[in-house]
C-alpha cells in the first residue's frame, strides 16, 4: 500500500501529464515511489518513476531497455523532475502507439 503522502501525489502527477497532453501514461504507487507507465498492445511498459527521499524531494528513476528501474543521479520536486525528463528525456514519454505518418525515401 503507498504511503498517504504519496497518495496525495498521484493525483497531481495525473494533472501534469493531462496538461502537457500525455493522456496515453498512466500512474500508479507503490510503497514510497510513484511510477509513470504506459500499455501497449497489453503490454505495461514502465517509463519513470519518483521515489520519495526527504521533504519534498524524489530520485528519479528511468526504464532501462528491459522494463527494469534504473536510478539516476537527478533528485528534486516531481514537477520539477517531470520538466526535466519534458525537455532532456522527451522519447521516454512519447506515445508508442502513434504511427509514423511521415514518409520515407527508403
Amino acid at each position: 500500500m503507498p504511503d498517504p503522502r504519496i497518495e496525495l501525489k498521484i493525483h497531481g502527477v495525473n494533472r501534469l501529464l493531462e496538461q502537457k497532453g500525455l493522456e496515453h501514461l498512466k500512474v500508479t504507487a507503490r510503497g514510497k515511489s510513484i511510477a509513470i507507465y504506459s500499455e501497449h498492445e497489453g503490454v505495461k511498459e514502465n517509463r519513470c518513476r519518483f521515489t520519495y527521499d526527504k521533504a519534498d524531494i524524489f530520485i528519479l528513476s528511468m526504464a532501462g531497455h528491459n522494463g527494469k528501474w534504473e536510478q539516476t543521479p537527478f533528485e528534486g520536486t516531481i514537477e520539477e523532475l517531470l520538466e526535466m525528463i519534458l525537455t532532456q528525456f522527451p522519447w521516454t514519454l512519447c506515445d508508442y502507439a502513434v504511427e509514423d505518418t511521415s514518409e520515407s525515401d527508403i
